[in-house]
């Protein structure tokens, strides 16, 4: 099932794991998540995930992830030293999500649409999960998540192919 989305960025302020994909796209479509003095790093995280998607990577910041999270600008340090942390923390939750969409269906053909609507569903989640990025901290998890992954896919046609057929969907060579 693939769904489209109008959404006013202004009125949405986190999208997150915490109960899996499903439950973050029931929040893409208009479920507000506000962080309440709790987990500020999952927060972050959350306020993170959500701008990458609807407005990209580059319009993401530390001080607009703090905004979005409904904290001071001088909070995400507690817990990322810079904003390639706060993106690779990102980008294993990412992929911990796509493992549980892919490990949730049976059959090729099934796992190979799994793979590809969370390309479509999650884009800049998808795009930052095989980015370059100069936080050290974590590459093992991202490495680690990538071998599980191509394991997985292996009988849909392998994660290169996979890949490669996301990337030109999203570049909007959909349809070849």
């Amino acid at each position: 099932m693939r769904f489209t989305f109008n959404v006013n960025i202004d009125n949405i302020w986190v999208v997150g794991h915490k109960g899996g994909t499903q439950m973050a796209r029931a929040r893409m479509r208009g479920q507000k998540t506000a962080y309440h003095h709790g987990d500020l790093r999952q927060a972050l995280m959350d306020a993170a995930a959500t701008l990458l998607d609807i407005r990209g990577r580059d319009a993401l910041t530390l001080r607009e992830a703090a905004r979005r999270a409904g904290v001071s600008e001088a909070a995400p340090y507690r817990h990322f030293n810079n904003l390639d942390a706060l993106l690779g923390a990102v980008a294993v939750e990412s992929l911990d999500m796509l493992l549980e969409d892919v490990d949730a269906v049976g059959g090729a053909a099934r796992k190979k649409r799994a793979y590809l609507d969370f390309a479509r569903d999650f884009p800049g989640r998808y795009e930052l999960m095989f980015s370059r990025l100069d936080d050290k901290a974590s590459w093992d998890d991202r490495a680690h998540a990538v071998d599980q992954l191509a394991e997985m896919l292996e009988s849909a046609g392998g994660l290169s192919a996979l890949h490669g057929e996301a990337s030109l969907i999203l570049a909007g060579f959909d349809g070849f």
